[in-house]
């Protein structure tokens, strides 16, 4: 979901001239970033299905254990980032609060899918025997926004000549933009992708 997320995000900016020029440079950029959002959901993904085979749901240790988890793979992300002619200083106080939202969402949607998995073999069933189409959209299109916002947050982070900081504001209000665009068409044809070969009981 991730890397479909990021892909249509890059070629839906495309549409504007000025991401046209940059977009070789930033679509490198966009492929290491959600690299790192990738092994981020990984590990709360295992932390849910963990919590699960000790017979009981993630707490609050576990979410900061998942967030000390992800600020080592920002550190990764920003030797990688190294190459590119910017410098970038995450403000973590500005982004945690949609990055905690996140790992709290997933990590309740993976625990109640892994959960019903048990009992019901075929992924597809198992989310329709938790959620109404509408409501796993809704969760999907929430995750997706969350990132959105913590992407947005994190493009503050990026240091620029101060005479720039005017085209950094517009480039990340159009990114943003353009992610939530792409969070609600995505989302909704994951949904539709899932019930449509579940059987109506």
């Amino acid at each position: 979901m991730m890397q479909e997320f990021s892909t249509r995000t890059a070629a839906r900016l495309g549409d504007y001239t000025l991401f046209r020029l940059l977009l070789p440079a930033f679509r490198a950029f966009l492929d290491i970033n959600v690299r790192k959002e990738i092994e981020k959901d990984r590990l709360v993904i295992l932390r849910a299905a963990a919590a699960r085979r000790a017979g009981g749901a993630p707490q609050e240790a576990d979410i900061q254990r998942l967030l000390q988890q992800a600020r080592e793979i920002d550190r990764q992300f920003l030797q990688q980032a190294a190459v590119f002619p910017v410098s970038i200083h995450i403000e973590y106080r500005d982004i945690e609060e949609f990055r905690r939202r996140r790992i709290e969402r997933l990590l309740e949607l993976s625990g109640r899918v892994l959960a019903q998995w048990e009992t019901t073999p075929r992924f597809r069933a198992a989310v329709a025997g938790l959620y109404a189409p509408d409501e796993f959209r809704a969760v999907l299109h929430e995750i997706l926004e969350l990132y959105s916002a913590e992407t947005k947050m994190l493009s503050r982070s990026v240091h620029i000549p101060q005479i720039f900081n005017f085209a950094r504001d517009s480039l990340s209000e159009t990114v943003h933009t353009v992610m939530i665009g792409v969070a609600k068409g995505l989302a909704g044809e994951l949904t539709r992708k899932v019930y449509r070969r579940v059987r109506p009981s």
